[in-house]
């Protein structure tokens, strides 16, 4: 193998998986350890789910919550807010059914209920205001009991355990493909399905910004980047500097045969 084929099959892999890896692992822990508020009738929706770090704040008929300056009832950030949340999350919802009037103060709470919230609005037949969808973006099960708790979380774990296995180069494709799952459900979610919800998309499907509006466009570009760059460590592998390689010990370019020679 020439010095040239050598860079070809492993450091521009490298130069991909140190992309990917940095940004899931960073939009992963970032989802588990920042927090965001909610109140009324988002933080009811959420409680309504099983978030028991918010049923606790405010029982139906019970006393109004804690103010936000008391972190003890909802952890901000944190490995101890992670390992709370999960261990709260297990124990699973209650049967009571929470209203706007039972957060009437703001609560802050991990940021990947944001996208749980996010899922439970695309199983809707409506939006917000009550202004009839031409058609749902998710099949109602996601918008059904904990569904969409459990689903952020699926989605946070899968950015940052992902992302140490492409960093490692362990377990690359299976890794890269669930990765590129991630980003199809947020460019569908965020930005196709909503474009094509609305009948009123560029195009069709795309978002109606204005053609070269940097800022509007940033979001879907860096998504689509993003899932491109999954899908080519998917079918090119984690390249000669990676675990895979090292423990599967195969070469890292088949070498092939040479042509015979013509007669």
């Amino acid at each position: 193998m020439t010095s040239r084929e050598h860079m070809a099959v492993s450091i521009a892999p490298l130069f991909l998986r140190l992309v990917l890896s940095v940004t899931f692992i960073w939009a992963g822990l970032g989802k588990m350890l920042a927090d965001m508020p909610v109140r009324g009738e988002r933080a009811a929706v959420l409680a309504n789910m099983g978030v028991r770090g918010l049923q606790r704040a405010a029982q139906p008929g019970s006393v109004a919550p804690a103010p936000k300056s008391e972190p003890a009832k909802t952890p901000a950030s944190g490995p101890p807010a992670l390992v709370s949340v999960v261990l709260a999350q297990q124990s699973g919802p209650t049967a009571a059914s929470f209203t706007a009037a039972d957060f009437p103060e703001e609560i802050r709470v991990a940021r990947l209920y944001g996208l749980a919230l996010m899922l439970h609005d695309s199983a809707q037949p409506h939006d917000r205001e009550g202004k009839p969808h031409g058609f749902p973006l998710s099949p109602s099960i996601v918008a059904t009991g904990a569904w969409p708790v459990w689903l952020a979380w699926a989605a946070a774990l899968t950015e940052l355990i992902g992302g140490l296995l492409v960093l490692f180069g362990l377990f690359t494709r299976l890794a890269a493909l669930s990765l590129a799952g991630v980003m199809m459900a947020a460019i569908w979610l965020t930005q196709i399905g909503p474009a094509v919800q609305s009948g009123s998309g560029t195009l069709g499907f795309l978002p109606p910004h204005a053609a070269f509006d940097v800022a509007a466009w940033q979001t879907l570009l860096w998504q689509f980047s993003l899932l491109g760059a999954a899908l080519s460590l998917f079918f090119a592998g984690a390249g000669g500097l990676s675990m895979d390689r090292a423990i599967s010990g195969r070469p890292v370019v088949n070498k092939s045969k040479s042509a015979p020679a013509a007669k």
